[in-house]
C-alpha cells in the first residue's frame, strides 16, 4: 500500500469517533500487512495431498468438504491450504 493511502486511512479513522483504539489499531495493522496469496492446485495435486483418487476430490467438492475455485468454465483449482487442513483435521461434514 502506498504511504499516501495509509496516511489518508489513518486520518479518516482518527477522525471517526465511533472507532475505539483497539479497532483502529487492527485496521492499521491490516493495511500494513500484505494479504496472503492463496496457493491453488489442480485436482491431481489435491488428490496427492489427500492420498486419494482425483474423482474423490471432486466428490468432496460436491459434498461441500472442499471449495473449488473456478478459473474458467472447465478449469478448476483448489486452495491447497484448505486441502491440507482437510487432510490433517478432517471434517465434520457427514453426507
Amino acid at each position: 500500500m502506498k504511504a499516501e493511502t495509509l496516511t489518508t486511512i489513518t486520518a479518516i479513522i482518527q477522525a471517526d469517533e465511533s472507532c475505539d483504539a483497539d479497532h483502529r489499531e487492527r485496521i492499521l495493522h491490516a493495511c500494513r500487512t500484505k494479504p496472503d496469496k492463496r496457493r491453488l492446485g489442480t485436482v491431481r495435486q489435491a488428490a496427492a495431498i489427500l492420498d486419494c483418487h482425483p474423482r474423490t476430490v471432486q466428490r468432496y467438492a460436491r459434498r461441500g468438504m472442499l471449495h473449488p475455485v473456478k478459473i474458467t468454465c472447465r478449469r478448476v483449482r483448489f486452495d491447497l491450504a484448505e486441502v491440507e487442513r482437510l487432510a490433517t483435521e478432517g471434517t465434520t461434514c457427514r453426507t
